[in-house]
């Protein structure tokens, strides 16, 4: 009704041509341009009233449109603020349910870590040991317990393999020694043998030179077989700080 009455008015100033006034043309309907009408006496109380009902709901109009245009610009923040709190709520819920039941979540771990062809017996075994100790009562425990015999196997059967290796290393080393001893090593036994070997060791081994230097040693005498000539020779064996560095032909005499 007051937007009727306001038209009404308003067409009637044009009507008058003070719509067109110098001091007016141009300028939008405001609270200021209706009090200056209404100093000049034009503008009924009513008029006037409804005037500024009409610039109030504007400037309501254009503060929600300038609302509205804030709020898009800071939809795609909030859109992944809330993704983000979503994502974070996701974690804590899967958090929260291994403490639900820890025992399931325990034997994930086990059953990856014995199926890992990289991870160590020690640390297999460590694992499914402790989880026997800590959910005896657990549904899976009879297969951590068959990881666990399991384990125990493998590194059982590792020892054994090893100490047999072992001993056949020291058995063909003994015999090795035999040998030497015997003087019945061709001249690449003799330098695989002794290199890195200390004077001491040396001297322990096969005895004193027949002549020595300070940096190689002559042992005269029929200790290795030439493969040439078939015929018995001594050895030069030379020194680097003390160790064998390497193992000559040498003959009788020095």
């Amino acid at each position: 009704m007051k937007r009727a009455y306001l038209l009404s008015f308003m067409a009637g100033l044009a009507t008058l041509g003070l719509a067109a006034s110098p001091a007016l043309a141009g300028e939008k309907i405001s609270p200021e341009s209706i009090n200056a009408f209404d100093q000049r006496g034009f503008i009924p109380p009513g008029f006037k009233a409804a005037v500024h009902d009409l610039v109030d709901t504007q400037h309501e109009l254009q503060r929600l449109t300038e609302e509205k245009t804030k709020l898009n610009k800071a939809l795609p923040d909030l859109q992944r603020q809330a993704a983000e709190s979503e994502a974070q709520s996701v974690a804590l819920r899967q958090e929260l349910k291994k403490y639900d039941h820890p025992e399931d979540n325990d034997f994930e771990t086990l059953v990856s870590r014995m199926n890992d062809s990289m991870a160590k017996p020690e640390d297999q075994v460590a694992l499914a040991q402790a989880y026997v100790w800590t959910y005896p009562t657990s549904p899976h425990e009879a297969e951590a317990q068959q990881f666990l015999q399991q384990v125990q196997k493998k590194i059982a059967d590792q020892t054994e393999a090893e100490k047999e290796t072992e001993a056949a290393r020291a058995a063909a080393h003994a015999k090795l020694v035999q040998r030497a001893q015997a003087k019945d090593l061709s001249l690449g036994e003799w330098r695989d043998f002794l290199r890195g070997t200390s004077q001491d060791d040396l001297v322990k081994l096969i005895g004193r030179p027949s002549y020595q230097s300070g940096d190689y040693w002559i042992y005269t005498g029929p200790w290795t077989t030439n493969p040439t000539t078939h015929q018995k020779v001594g050895l030069q064996i030379n020194f680097d700080a003390g160790r064998v560095l390497s193992v000559d032909e040498k003959p009788d005499q020095p």
